[in-house]
């Protein structure tokens, strides 16, 4: 797996944290850059790509062609790899569009975070909700698979506005949601607001909006992830898999030979040709703690076999205690090869993965 990151964005959002410029006068340098990175360290075949940021359908025209270009130039893409390109939907013009369909782009990532103009207003959004409805209907006319981001907890936001943004994007045949709960992260305009996130109701909210992605025929596959029949995020299933993928880019995160790695959050650095790449530690007792905790986020569950490999004995004889008193509480059920969480304890998860580390 490759991701990208595209750190530029026209301005920032009230909640954003992210690494993230919005000085487009430095775009190119920074595609070049990317060059420099993407031929050293990318080699063999690459079988998802996804190019986040940021906002990378910001990106000055033939720079997205030119990263495509490096890509294919320094790996081998498979036959099926899936190529996803974030995009907002202020800057998901017709050159936009015809630029990544050529690039063979076949997966767009909408930031559509609300359909309340209102609420996108406060949250320091560009666009429209009618501006976010065009967007996503020259996606699903125009790419194989459509996926919107839609937040919840923001300033003003109401369960009927969440209600009414999952219906219309379900209607419209997106084929893949994520529904994420805001964080007030330091240094972000909420957070120098003093505005705090009611956890209750964004727990509510995502109750109803469960009930009704379901309802649409979408199905959950991760805590915050739902898709029309196989249309599951490929490249984002390998982070939850602990699957090698490298990261290329300012503050990109790469993870191979079971070692994770940083790049240089300073993009000025990363354009003079410093990426101040750093190992992070990662013990025997944090690698089984990230397997417990991101397999217990999807269907598919967590595998006795891989788990007693990690813990470096017999994992199920060590906490049988713990997993029989679950599997009577109704709290997990068993699998072909290990166990997974019933639908009734995702809103009791984090309880149950730290019992079980």
């Amino acid at each position: 797996g490759l991701y990208v990151h595209v750190p530029f964005c026209k301005s920032r959002c009230a909640y954003c944290a992210f690494v993230s410029s919005v000085d487009a006068f430095s775009q190119a340098d920074y595609v070049r850059a990317l060059d420099r990175e993407i031929a050293e360290r990318v080699h063999g075949k690459i079988d998802t790509v996804f190019i986040g940021g940021g906002t990378p359908s910001v990106l000055d025209r033939g720079l997205l062609s030119r990263i495509s270009g490096s890509i294919r130039k320094a790996g081998e893409l498979t036959a099926d790899a899936e190529i996803t390109v974030e995009a907002n939907p202020d800057s998901f013009t017709r050159d936009f569009i015809r630029e990544a369909v050529a690039c063979g782009v076949n997966r767009i990532s909408l930031g559509v975070q609300s359909l309340s103009d209102e609420v996108l207003r406060m949250a320091g959004r560009r666009h429209t909700a009618a501006q976010a409805v065009n967007a996503v209907r020259a996606a699903v006319e125009l790419f194989p698979t459509v996926s919107c981001d839609l937040m919840l907890g923001l300033p003003a936001q109401t369960e009927d506005d969440v209600l009414s943004a999952v219906g219309t994007l379900c209607r419209e045949g997106v084929s893949h949601l994520s529904l994420y709960a805001l964080s007030v992260e330091d240094g972000t305009p909420l957070k120098a607001a003093g505005y705090k996130v009611d956890e209750d109701f964004a727990a509510d909210c995502y109750n109803a909006a469960y009930e009704k992605i379901e309802a649409h025929g979408l199905r959950r596959y991760e805590v915050s992830n739902f898709c029309r029949g196989d249309k599951v995020c490929r490249h984002n299933v390998k982070y939850l898999q602990r699957a090698p993928y490298i990261g290329v880019g300012a503050a990109a995160h790469s993870f191979v030979d079971g070692v994770r790695l940083s790049n240089t959050e300073d993009i000025a650095k990363y354009i003079a040709g410093t990426r101040d790449e750093k190992e992070i530690p990662l013990t025997p007792a944090d690698a089984l703690e990230e397997y417990i905790m991101l397999s217990l986020r999807t269907k598919w569950g967590a595998d006795y076999a891989e788990l007693s490999k990690l813990f470096g004995g017999d994992w199920k004889a060590a906490k049988q205690g713990d997993i029989s008193a679950l599997l009577q509480g109704g709290l997990i059920e068993e699998t072909e090869n290990g166990f997974r969480l019933s639908e009734i304890a995702y809103y009791v998860m984090n309880k149950i993965i730290v019992r079980l580390l």
